[in-house]
């Protein structure tokens, strides 16, 4: 029986290594960030829903923007978390391939990948891409700048970012409308006055106040999801400058000069 317990004791404190080594790791300090920040707006929301407030957000607004709003919100908050996750990994093979490079191995191009040193990069991902088309302008230009290939790559990095930072700006967009529609229903309750009873007067200021409900719940639901938004997005624009930075680094101290060496 001690002979069976050794080999999985082995592969638990494997895992264990694994684990205590993803969670160590840095590269994926963004996701962790992206965590946290979600914990304390699932919290808030529990709170809120709690008191009621959510309960009364969806019964009081007929226009249904701030459910709509809520679920483009929940939506790209997935599509965040993705987007995170995939740079993190990007900039795991990114920490690996410059470990590489200061240990002075060289980039080799192949049809469908790139190999640094022990490292094999896909050219369907955008640092495996730009390392080979880096390898290959240092060595067929004379020219030795990879500040076009560098834009580019940069572009490419901060593509969901920025895609979330105009979502963002779409849900403050559609807490306007709510605004918008809120005060015309008010004022179609005020078109309807024909008489000045007492059952005609509260009538109206039903839907007045209904409408001025539209008005102000739309708007704090946008202003609130936008916000929180931008916060997440934020985290994936700052890891992809990460990114950047890092990529900027090795093509000026490692992709340039081998093109002065030998083949």
């Amino acid at each position: 029986m001690s002979e069976q317990a050794g080999p999985s004791q082995d592969n638990a404190a494997t895992s264990r290594q694994q684990l205590f080594g993803f969670l160590r790791d840095k590269s994926y300090d963004g996701l962790f960030k992206w965590i946290l920040l979600m914990s304390l707006i699932s919290f808030s929301a529990m709170i809120l829903w709690d008191y009621g407030f959510l309960g009364y957000m969806f019964d009081n607004d007929p226009s249904r923007i701030s459910a709509l709003i809520i679920g483009v919100f929940a939506a790209f908050s997935l599509y965040c978390v993705y987007s995170i996750f995939d740079s993190s990994r990007e900039l795991r093979s990114l920490e690996t391939v410059s470990a590489e490079l200061e240990q002075g191995a060289r980039v080799m191009r192949g049809t469908e990948q790139v190999e640094v040193g022990g490292v094999a990069l896909s050219t369907d991902r955008p640092l495996g891409a730009f390392l080979h088309d880096a390898a290959l302008k240092v060595r067929l230009s004379e020219d030795n700048r990879l500040d076009v290939l560098l834009q580019s790559f940069a572009a490419q990095m901060r593509k969901s970012g920025r895609l979330g930072i105009f979502v963002s700006d779409v849900l403050y967009k559609m807490g306007m409308l709510g605004t918008v529609i809120g005060f015309i229903a008010m004022l179609v309750s005020m078109r309807d006055l024909g008489e000045f009873d007492v059952e005609t007067m509260r009538l109206a200021l039903q839907q007045m106040t209904g409408g001025m409900a539209i008005a102000l719940l739309t708007t704090i639901t946008g202003l609130v999801c936008g916000v929180l938004l931008r916060l997440q997005f934020n985290i994936l624009e700052t890891l992809s400058q990460r990114i950047v930075y890092r990529t900027v680094r090795i093509s000026e101290l490692f992709l340039s000069p081998q093109a002065k060496q030998p083949d």
